[in-house]
């Protein structure tokens, strides 16, 4: 069973996975911010082309990802949120997910994923009817023993 598309577009638009140079301004443009508590399972170094994002355009996904221990199962917690007119913060995905399928989908392996370093180019194109405005993304992979395998966020505009 793979991960709907319109789950993978909104956990793309918000998401993935980090960019591992420090920089604050990261944050701000299309790279991702690494919050992992360790770096011992992966490290991903990923972004989004061209940025800002606008509705009904295309973009890209584009990363490294590295695994340094094998991954045999895992569970992707992905949230989305947006902020509605700088007031509140609407929750429009707070889910969990099988990380082995999102694998698949992302990397085109099937667990276990060996270590190694995997290549990623994916190309999305944004809903005309997205809401413009600022989403805040974030998602943690864990395996089976509950341990965090990494953990990416992002802030991005939609224009």
């Amino acid at each position: 069973m793979t991960v709907p598309v319109n789950i993978l577009l909104i956990l793309s638009v918000v998401l993935v996975l980090s960019t591992l140079t420090g920089s604050t301004n990261n944050y701000y443009n299309g790279s991702f911010i690494d919050c992992s508590v360790t770096k011992k399972f992966a490290e991903l170094n990923s972004s989004v082309t061209p940025y800002p994002l606008k509705r009904g355009v295309k973009f890209d996904w584009q990363g490294l990802l590295k695994i340094k221990r094998t991954i045999h199962w895992g569970i992707l917690h992905a949230t989305a949120t947006y902020n509605y007119r700088g007031y509140t913060n609407i929750t429009f995905l707070d889910d969990k997910f099988n990380l082995c399928d999102y694998f698949v989908d992302l990397v085109k392996e099937y667990c276990p994923i060996q270590p190694g370093i995997y290549h990623f180019n994916t190309p999305i194109r944004l809903p005309s009817l997205i809401w413009p405005g600022q989403y805040y993304g974030k998602i943690t992979a864990y395996n089976e023993k509950e341990e965090q395998i990494l953990c990416i966020m992002k802030q991005v505009t939609i224009e």
